[in-house]
């Protein structure tokens, strides 16, 4: 599967959205430090499970990717915004 930029960055958007409906904000950084490290683990092992590049493990790499993505963007959202620095 290939993505554009547009539509990584709809995934993205969706991820964080959907993840703001059933989480409340981080916190601090430091919650959502632990947030994003948790889910680049999950990362890592689903890349670590997928040395001979299956379709099905892709997807799961993508997911995982995503989900980095939108946690590193709330840890913005949630930390920084706020207070002006953006």
């Amino acid at each position: 599967m290939v993505m554009d930029l547009d539509m990584i960055l709809r995934s993205v958007q969706r991820e964080v959205e959907h993840a703001s409906k059933i989480f409340p904000p981080f916190h601090n950084a430091h919650e959502g430090y632990a947030v994003l490290l948790e889910e680049v683990d999950e990362l890592w092992d689903a890349v670590k499970l997928n040395q001979h590049r299956h379709p099905e493990r892709d997807k799961e790499i993508l997911h995982e990717a995503i989900h980095v993505a939108a946690m590193a963007v709330r840890l913005i959202m949630d930390c920084y915004r706020r207070e002006g620095e953006l």
